[in-house]
């Protein structure tokens, strides 16, 4: 599996990424939105999942997840955030995320809902 993952601290990537190697995974970083949106549009199809923090320097998650929507309409979409009022949850959600993880965060509990979303999107045959 491939993951985009969008996170501007580092250290939180760096982590997942160990995480996500044990699990035979790649990721890719980004590490604030605008080259999030441009890492996705120059290789949609490339990726799984992404999970996408909403506190990013030049463009925040609410807009790259819009954006990531236009280009895709089926790559699951995890938001991992400090964000955690209700508001938040349901705006996120409503522009396209699949799921809203807030931190600190397991990292056992985030990959199992990362091979949750895999695995229903590979039931349903969507394309990626």
């Amino acid at each position: 599996m491939k993951i985009l993952m969008v996170e501007d601290d580092k250290s939180v990537s760096q982590m997942m990424e160990l995480f996500f190697k044990k699990e035979g995974w790649e990721q890719v970083s980004a590490y604030d939105g605008e080259e999030a949106v441009e890492i996705f549009q120059t290789h949609p199809r490339d990726f799984d999942i992404i999970t996408l923090d909403l506190n990013l320097p030049k463009k925040d998650g609410i807009q790259v997840a819009k954006e990531i929507r236009r280009i895709s309409e089926t790559v699951p979409i995890i938001m991992v955030t400090a964000r955690d009022s209700e508001s938040d949850q349901v705006l996120g959600l409503g522009v396209g995320a699949d799921d809203y993880v807030t931190k600190p965060f397991s990292p056992m509990a985030l990959i199992a809902r990362i091979k949750a979303l895999h695995r229903r999107g590979m039931l349903e045959g969507q394309p990626k």
